[in-house]
């Protein structure tokens, strides 16, 4: 009952939710003909349109994010196999949406967040000998889960059927963490194949977990091309920054509900 309050609360302040509301107000104002209170409520409108879709409130938050840990490298994975020595590292690929349509092949159900997300799963579990690839997460709706449409698509891609491991129950990353320790018990080396976005708060659940995990950050949202010339449209405001900035909100607000409610 809490979690699905708080849920609530946090779609209603999301800022294109902010916006909605305050237009519909607004337009009811008008309707009601109280001029004077609409065109104050479209002047707040306005300026809270602004400030949500200029690129620099987004791009701030967005880069706080996902800049905390860099693209895993090849002398990170080695360093990676020193410490585990003869212990066996996994690779966890974080659940993020898939549509299990029959008409479609495994690969082509998973979200694209999902899909670079395994991309870069296979990529570090293709460099690690003997290391396994853990899939995750549950089917919304119907029985086949995403752990299980993951897997499908990373054996087409080559991967070894023996060398993955499913976990089809958790909903969330606070289940999935919990899901891998008690699969693989605590102090089990595991690198994390998720969002960049979404990578802080998910080593913060799995360390709390127990579990020593790695970052293997992808799907980044700001991208930067040193090469690319100076582009005044991206100073401009658009809808996309509102989206990232939304994007952003979820993880803050979501690492500190996940630093309480996650816990062993």
């Amino acid at each position: 009952m809490i979690e699905a309050i708080a849920r609530l609360i946090f779609d209603v302040i999301q800022p294109s939710v902010q916006l909605m509301l305050l237009l519909m107000g607004t337009l009811a104002l008008f309707a009601f003909g109280k001029r004077r209170w609409g065109l104050y409520a479209l002047g707040v409108w306005t300026f809270l349109l602004l400030l949500y879709a200029n690129p620099f409130l987004a791009g701030a938050l967005v880069d706080r994010l996902q800049n905390q840990y860099e693209a895993i490298s090849q002398e990170r994975i080695m360093e990676l196999q020193r410490l585990a020595g003869d212990k066996s590292i996994h690779v966890i690929v974080l659940g993020a949406g898939h549509t299990p349509d029959p008409r479609l092949h495994p690969s082509q159900m998973l979200t694209p967040n999902v899909s670079m997300r395994l991309v870069e799963g296979i990529r570090v579990h293709r460099q690690i000998p003997g290391s396994r690839l853990v899939t995750s997460a549950s089917a919304v709706h119907g029985t086949y889960s995403q752990a299980e449409a993951l897997r499908d698509a990373a054996i087409a891609l080559g991967v070894e059927p023996e060398a993955i491991h499913i976990q089809t129950d958790p909903e969330n990353t606070c289940q999935e963490a919990r899901a891998y320790v008690r699969d693989h018990g605590p102090g089990a080396r595991v690198v994390i194949a998720t969002s960049a976005l979404h990578m802080r708060r998910a080593m913060m659940i799995f360390e709390q977990q127990g579990a020593l995990p790695v970052a293997a950050p992808t799907a980044y949202v700001r991208k930067r091309n040193p090469d690319r010339a100076f582009e005044p449209d991206e100073w401009l405001p658009s809808l996309g920054h509102i989206d990232d900035l939304e994007a952003a909100i979820k993880e803050f607000v979501g690492y500190q509900w996940d630093l309480r409610r996650c816990r062993p």
